[in-house]
């Protein structure tokens, strides 16, 4: 019993456990999904097997990768995840034809970006929260939610999009604390390639990113200090630094240029100047689209005139888009239990909430000064709100679809603001039970009154029931749902 204690308490073990869980759960369904169960993956696929046919990219109005009656195609997006899908496949067929084979080949890649993205989530945990019980929360939220799990497993963009965001918040954070080095600034243009040749829905977190980085442009100085203007204030001030911000800002964005520019060149050449394709895409579905799905004669709420509040609040399109966030696999037709949902809905509003009180100044991000902190508060919210719009916004106006997916590159920052509200409300409890047993001692023991406190056990606690949960959460929505409903 000793030894099982002490291996559970190694970090090694512990790190090795949650990478294996992730892994077995993604490849589980990597494997047990039939073709096109992930939304729309057949279409996408047609974008893979053009590649993988003929060696290079197809243009967006190819007639093999058109979609059949919606028009367009996926070809006009930014398709990185399909070019190396396409190239890995192109290998595999000198060995085997197979397509079931080759299917899961294409599925693998995602899998290796979500456990990427494990990775840089443990990294992103333990920048931002120094307590490991935090720390582990914070991972478990960002991986092991359902719905997350769900987006690595079969062929599509958004995988590789939230792996850049979780890249993009580790390595900024990174270079905030340990400065921007070359090989950090190499990593974050990384990052912002990944990002740019993924999904548009997140380059939002491209932005954020941007903001924080020039915030750590800024040298802090204090009252009377001159700083490097020749000018002294009577208060404590921000000076930026241009010298840096510029240097490191032009070396990324070079790196940028050169891993990611080529696509929206091509875009430019092939679409009349249309660097991101959409004018052209649009103008490809009215060509090549049934008349029922014409643009133009397609039902909007919009162009019903009803108000985007009304078809958020009247209609089912909440409840989809928050069930759908945390767990609706197929083609949003195979939910989890409906406990699932209603236990997550209540931490998600409690993490939100207790993100409000202003307890607990020294639980995250303890290397950087109180107005950084909040800065960095103000980031994560923006980053939570450009998803939101952008999803809200195309349901609105252009193809009434609720899907959590959507929302997927505002996870990391959603679960932060989660997470520190949660520990918040453990701070707060902690704090109310160390005052309840001051005043039971006083009552009994006069002069006792700041006696011992009571050990900080009410935040691993907490943290440690709601790992339980998730975790449980995750193996019954993949094992007792997904599973049984495939098999």
């Amino acid at each position: 019993m000793a030894r099982l204690r002490k291996l559970s308490a190694n970090p090694f073990f512990q790190e090795g456990l949650f990478y294996s869980l992730a892994f077995l759960c993604m490849l589980t369904l990597a494997l047990v999904q039939p073709f096109g169960e992930g939304p729309d993956e057949i279409n996408r696929f047609r974008v893979v097997r053009y590649i993988c046919d003929y060696g290079r990219l197809p243009k967006g109005d190819d007639p093999q990768v058109l979609i059949p009656g919606y028009g367009g195609s996926y070809a006009f997006q930014p398709m990185l995840t399909y070019i190396i899908d396409g190239y890995l496949l192109r290998f595999v067929s000198l060995f085997t034809t197979r397509s079931d084979v080759l299917l899961v080949c294409a599925r693998l890649v995602n899998v290796c970006f979500g456990i990427f993205a494990a990775f840089y989530a443990r990294k992103l945990a333990k920048l931002i929260f120094p307590e490991s019980s935090s720390q582990w929360l914070f991972s478990c939220l960002v991986v092991f939610l359902p719905q997350s799990i769900f987006i690595h497993t079969y062929v599509n963009t958004d995988s590789c999009a939230l792996l850049s965001v979780m890249i993009l918040f580790t390595e900024v954070l990174y270079g905030k604390q340990n400065g921007f080095e070359r090989p950090v600034c190499i990593r974050l243009a990384l990052g912002v390639i990944l990002c740019a040749l993924s999904y548009y829905n997140a380059y939002g977190a491209v932005l954020v990113t941007m903001m924080l980085f020039a915030g750590s442009c800024f040298e802090r100085y204090e009252a009377g200090v001159i700083t490097p203007d020749g000018t002294a204030s009577p208060r404590t001030r921000y000076h930026l630094q241009l010298r840096p911000l510029l240097r490191k800002g032009l070396f990324i964005s070079a790196l940028v240029l050169l891993g990611a520019g080529w696509w929206f060149i091509r875009n430019a050449v092939l679409y009349q100047g249309d660097f991101l394709g959409m004018e052209a895409r649009n103008l490809c579905v009215v060509q090549t689209c049934t008349p029922e799905f014409h643009p133009l004669l397609r039902q909007t709420c919009q162009s019903q005139g009803m108000g985007i509040f009304s078809m958020v609040f009247d209609t089912d399109y909440f409840t989809l888009l928050c069930r759908s966030f945390v767990a609706m696999y197929g083609p949003m037709n195979l939910p989890t239990h409906y406990y699932i949902y209603e236990i997550y809905y209540r931490i998600f509003i409690f993490g939100l909430i207790g993100a409000l009180i202003p307890v607990g100044r020294g639980l995250y991000l303890i290397w950087q000064e109180q107005g950084r902190r909040i800065f960095f508060n103000i980031c994560m919210v923006i980053a939570c709100l450009i998803p939101i719009w952008l999803c809200v916004y195309y349901s609105y106006t252009w193809d009434f679809q609720p899907q959590g997916r959507y929302l997927m590159p505002m996870l990391p920052a959603f679960m932060y603001l989660v997470t520190l509200g949660i520990r918040r409300l453990a701070a707060l409890l902690q704090l109310l039970a160390e005052k309840a047993a001051d005043l039971t001692r006083s009552r009994y023991r006069p002069g006792t009154e700041t006696g011992n406190r009571l050990p900080g056990l009410l935040p691993a606690l907490v943290s440690g029931l709601l790992i339980a949960f998730i975790v449980l959460s995750l193996l019954y929505t993949v094992f007792a749902v997904a599973c049984v409903h495939y098999l």
